[in-house]
């Protein structure tokens, strides 16, 4: 057995508790740190972590990646507590258990102490990382790479190979600033040549860092047309482009009638006042109406709910340009309303002339897919948090005019494949109603992955938000202009048509991820077959 070097000043062990505090706090900082600093956080979050797993059994570590993820999202996602203390708590349990995975597995994984252990653990936490974001249970939030969504370096990669390719090159530059420190440390014959040769992959992974800092500057798509913002446009709209009001109205309750009533009036105003500006197309948020309007309208089950629904009818009849309605729809001829959607509603006229149903509901709140099998829990989930949505049918294109768009609702823009899933849209929307959260921080976390949901479909996206983030974000993940946060406003975007690109990322980059876990599962098996072969974790030159 070879002797450790000796332990210099230099190569003095942090003790291990210490090293779990640093992980857990340069994870969480990028999230919470309002600093232009926080970015570069994410690529050292990691080092602390692979060094503790790096001394620790399974067992242990699969303990302390539990305890890791319960403090990382209880710091990162504390405003799930303003939805109910049970989001939080099952959100803590659910990144718990990830982390406690995530920690065993790479644990593991280095103790084979073969030289593959190295790339085998940088894989195996992307493996985890893409986990995270897939299936009934996906729960992007807190991811690492969408604390990148103001790299220019990161968003470049994402179209190519989408976000988990961004989560293997931070997981990369982690793991290789962990080696270049581990052989500063290495005392003995050839340190200077180790010691070059650590720097050169050192100062790549710097130069990406410094890469990190810079956001695209330019909002340029097609032709090098630039997509145009404002709250009061002052040039006429130009031929060929298309010009989108979206309604911000900061509607804080949608408990009941009375509520429903006093929101749409703000609603209508904004929507009235946008007309001044000639737009094509004006869009409102998720939900801005809540009861299902024709279904209403025909079968009148409560006086009140009718007299709302019959006036934002008046109102939609009575609008001069098209509609983007974020509504629940029922099918009107259903009388038990068994089927209901979370729909984007396009009107003309007065008249239903599009409609897209969300598919990605929210687990538990939106949607729960073993009612059957536990009516009971079944039962109180729709007591504490409302009826479930019926998953729609698909992807679907809305035409409106000369455009063709897209409207994704909410928590479908967490989803890279999905959302490349739409036929080559013109543009998106996205509707999105963030109010419960009551927090601008939890509405920055969700337009960053708006944000790279452009970059991924090269295409120009729009976000309608009830109190946040409304914003034009343009191909390259410019965010070209935004609404204040939880004040009511309204943004008109000049949108030039025929812009939309096919990027690497939907010809075949989506599939990245499938080559990652495939990637890894070799990997591991490499790391122990060849358990013991001139192991260090400042020795794996592979990464």
């Amino acid at each position: 057995m070879r002797p450790h070097p000796p332990k210099t000043s230099l190569g003095r062990r942090p003790p291990a508790v210490v090293l779990f505090i640093i992980s857990v706090l340069l994870y969480a900082a990028p999230f919470v740190w309002r600093s232009p600093l926080a970015p570069y956080l994410s690529f050292v979050a990691l080092i602390p972590a692979f060094e503790l797993l790096a001394r620790t059994k399974p067992g242990w570590a699969a303990l302390q990646g539990a305890l890791a993820g319960a403090a990382i999202f209880g710091l990162v996602c504390p405003w799930l507590a303003a939805y109910h203390l049970g989001a939080i708590l099952f959100v803590i349990g659910l990144e718990a258990t990830w982390f406690s995975v995530a920690f065993a597995s790479i644990s593991a994984v280095l103790r084979t102490r073969s030289r593959f252990s190295i790339p085998a653990a940088v894989f195996t936490w992307a493996v985890i990382d893409i986990g995270r974001s897939v299936g009934f249970l996906a729960f992007p939030y807190g991811s690492l790479p969408y604390s990148l969504a103001y790299s220019r370096a990161a968003l470049v990669l994402a179209s190519i190979g989408g976000v988990p390719l961004v989560g293997l090159a931070i997981a990369g530059a982690n793991a290789s600033f962990l080696a270049a420190i581990r052989r500063f440390q290495q005392p003995g014959t050839g340190r200077f040549a180790a010691v070059a040769k650590r720097a050169v992959l050192g100062t790549v992974c710097v130069v990406f860092t410094l890469a990190a800092g810079k956001a695209p500057a330019t909002a340029a798509v097609k032709d090098g047309r630039q997509i145009l913002a404002s709250v009061k446009p002052e040039s006429p709209l130009q031929p060929g482009w298309f010009r989108v009001a979206l309604i911000q109205p900061a509607v804080m309750e949608q408990e009941s009638v009375s509520d429903y009533s006093a929101g749409f009036k703000r609603i209508a105003s904004l929507s009235e006042e946008a007309l001044d500006y000639n737009p094509d197309l004006v869009a409102w948020y998720e939900t801005a109406i809540v009861p299902p309007i024709d279904w209403h309208l025909r079968h009148r089950p409560d006086r009140d709910t009718y007299e709302f629904v019959s006036g934002v009818d008046d109102f939609i009849a009575a609008f001069p340009a098209p509609l983007l309605v974020g509504n629940g729809y029922a099918p009107p001829d259903d009388l038990a309303r068994s089927v209901e959607y979370n729909s984007a509603v396009l009107y003309e006229g007065g008249r239903i002339e599009g409609r897209y149903d969300k598919v990605k509901l929210v687990p538990f709140t939106e949607y729960f897919p073993y009612e059957k099998l536990f009516p009971g829990l079944t039962r109180w989930l729709i007591d504490k948090f409302g009826y479930f949505w019926t998953p729609g049918p698909g992807p679907t294109i809305l035409a409106s005019g000369k455009s063709r768009f897209a409207a994704p609702i909410c928590f479908e823009d967490s989803f890279g494949r999905y959302m490349a899933s739409f036929d080559a849209p013109d543009f998106y929307i996205v509707q999105t109603n963030d109010s419960w959260a009551k927090s601008a921080s939890m509405q920055e976390q969700h337009l960053a992955m708006s944000i790279f949901r452009a970059t991924e479909t090269g295409a120009i996206l729009l976000r309608v938000a009830n109190t946040g983030s409304t914003a034009v974000i343009a191909p390259n993940g410019h965010v070209v202009a935004s609404l204040p946060p939880f004040e009511p406003g309204t943004l008109l975007v000049d949108i030039p048509l025929g812009s939309a690109v096919t990027t690497l990322y939907e010809s075949g980059g989506k599939n990245v991820d499938i080559a990652i876990l495939c990637i890894a599962l070799a990997l591991v098996i490499l790391s122990g077959s060849t358990r013991g072969t001139a192991f260090r974790i400042d020795n794996n030159d592979i990464v």
